[in-house]
């Protein structure tokens, strides 16, 4: 298929939702309704409570509510679901004496335990659809890859894809049918208002109160937006416990999981010639990373053929469920710079005292005279990309990029031009070849990995021979943080132990 049919099936698959609207399927699941129940009694005493006793027990309560709606495989197939109520069991047991009235607690344990009793409700409707639409011009949608690899290993013997949204944008127009496991509100709106399907259901709980369609944030304010409206059926019988809430909608997001930021910093102090600015990430398997604003991270990217999946991104493209690649206990750029120095033999004693003589001269200048009207002075000085100048700073930042921008700034700072250019221009050469060849042993160690552990899962140990770079984790991004803090520039991009998005997984 060409671009321009691929795209002609996208504007009439468009033009089909708009005229058919979207399928949202609510299935009856009593179990999962007492779960539901439990759940907002447990969010009410929380409110009177307040936080800090109740706070693991809540995530898992809310991490196992979430977990009914994403992952409708049978129970023997169904380890997350059979982990997440084990959690909450093991919670209730932990509280049990601590608050006063045990009745709550017994109500999750044994709404918990009910949640495992029986397959899910949910599940049998999704296989009975794909066998009705034929396993060919369907393709399932899971609501991240944790659920894509799941329901892969059930449904890949009945010949049914399973895909993530972002993936399903990336295939080939043409298939018939898709299929939303969850609520319209897990999946972003490319998938009604750029649809790849003809046609497109939701199958979701009928006790998930919230079934608005996704549409883009601009559409509000667009003339013409698209709008596409939904079409309601209810398998089953939906009688569940009512609770009455002010803002039901707002009240649905506080039951979805929900990452530990804590409170932002204060604003106004800039970071040292020793810190740096880092976002911070949470990253599957209890750990997080504080991520600078560099240019580039290492990841890898399972979807890809094998010998294209390790990969350098963005870091402003770094997304939830990118997977990392990250060095256990030291950055990458630092393991690089020591690997790149080895390479050099003889010349690294020469080639370090230049770099650490420069960077040391223009250190101190930025500190005399500051960084604002040090930048201002380089750019009179013709160095184009001055607002680099603390970063060249750093001991892993070889040199600046152009050969120009370098020479002036060797200038600047009262130095001869050699022999510190030539002798950086030689470390970032051999900085770029050792990059090339861990790249070549990942990408050998990725093609052996089990990359279905990998997405069930989300992280994975990674091996590869050059001993500096032995304890390669690769590991998905679960959530980011809306704001940066100062961190000390040696704690960056080195992942470490982390809870605090233990439930949301």
């Amino acid at each position: 298929m060409s671009r321009i049919e691929a795209l002609d099936r996208r504007y009439a698959a468009s033009s089909s939702l708009i005229r058919h609207g979207v399928e949202i399927v609510a299935v009856a699941d009593p179990a999962g309704a007492r779960l539901n129940a439990a759940c907002r009694q447990l969010m009410l005493r929380v409110d009177e409570d307040g936080p800090g006793l109740w706070d693991d027990l809540l995530g898992s309560v809310k991490s196992l509510r979430w977990r009914l709606m994403t992952h409708p495989q049978p129970i023997d197939l169904n380890p997350a679901l059979r982990d997440g109520a084990a959690e909450v069991i093991r919670q209730t047991r932990r509280l049990r004496g601590a608050v006063e009235q045990d009745s709550l607690l017994d109500e999750l344990a044994a709404a918990a335990e009910g949640a495992i009793a029986q397959d899910p409700a949910l599940g049998a409707i999704l296989l009975r659809s794909a066998e009705e639409v034929g396993a060919n011009d369907c393709v399932v949608v899971a609501a991240n890859a944790s659920a894509r690899a799941a329901m892969g290993e059930w449904l890949r013997p009945q010949g049914v894809s399973v895909l993530t949204a972002s993936s399903l944008q990336r295939a080939k127009p043409g298939i018939e049918q898709s299929y939303a496991v969850g609520p319209p509100r897990f999946f972003g709106p490319s998938l009604v208002t750029a649809p790849t399907t003809d046609a497109v259901s939701f199958l979701m709980p009928a006790w998930f109160r919230d079934r608005q369609i996704p549409h883009s944030v601009l559409a509000p304010y667009a003339e013409g937006a698209i709008r596409v409206k939904a079409r309601l059926f209810v398998e089953g019988d939906p009688t569940e416990p009512k609770f009455q809430v002010e803002d039901e909608e707002e009240f649905e997001k506080e039951l979805l999981p929900q990452p530990i930021w804590g409170s932002p910093p204060s604003p106004g102090r800039e970071a040292s010639s020793d810190e740096v600015e880092a976002r911070k990430l949470l990253l599957s398997g209890n750990r997080g990373l504080w991520l600078d604003n560099g240019e580039r991270i290492r990841a890898l990217d399972p979807g890809q053929p094998s010998g294209e999946r390790v990969v350098y991104t963005d870091v402003e493209a770094v997304r939830v469920g990118t997977y990392l690649l990250l060095r256990e206990g030291e950055s990458e750029p630092n393991a690089l710079y020591e690997a790149a120095l080895d390479r050099l033999g003889q010349r690294a004693a020469e080639v370090e005292a230049t770099q650490r003589e420069w960077k040391q001269r223009l250190q101190r200048r930025l500190r005399q005279m500051g960084p604002w009207r040090a930048e201002r002075e380089l750019w009179s000085a013709g160095v184009k990309t001055a607002e680099r100048a603390r970063a060249w700073c750093e001991p892993n930042l070889v040199r600046p990029q152009s050969d120009q921008d370098f020479e002036k700034l060797l200038q600047w700072l009262d130095l001869p031009i050699q022999p510190s250019f030539a002798n950086a221009t030689l470390l970032r050469r051999e900085t770029h070849r050792t990059s090339v060849h861990i790249r070549e042993q990942l990408e050998t160690a990725a093609s052996a990995a089990d990359l279905s552990a990998l997405e069930r899962n989300g992280h994975l140990s990674i091996d590869i021979e050059s001993g500096g770079f032995r304890g390669i984790l690769a590991a998905r991004v679960i959530a980011i943080s809306p704001h940066t803090e100062i961190v000390p520039r040696n704690e960056a991009r080195v992942p470490f132990e982390d809870r605090s998005g233990q439930w949301l997984e």
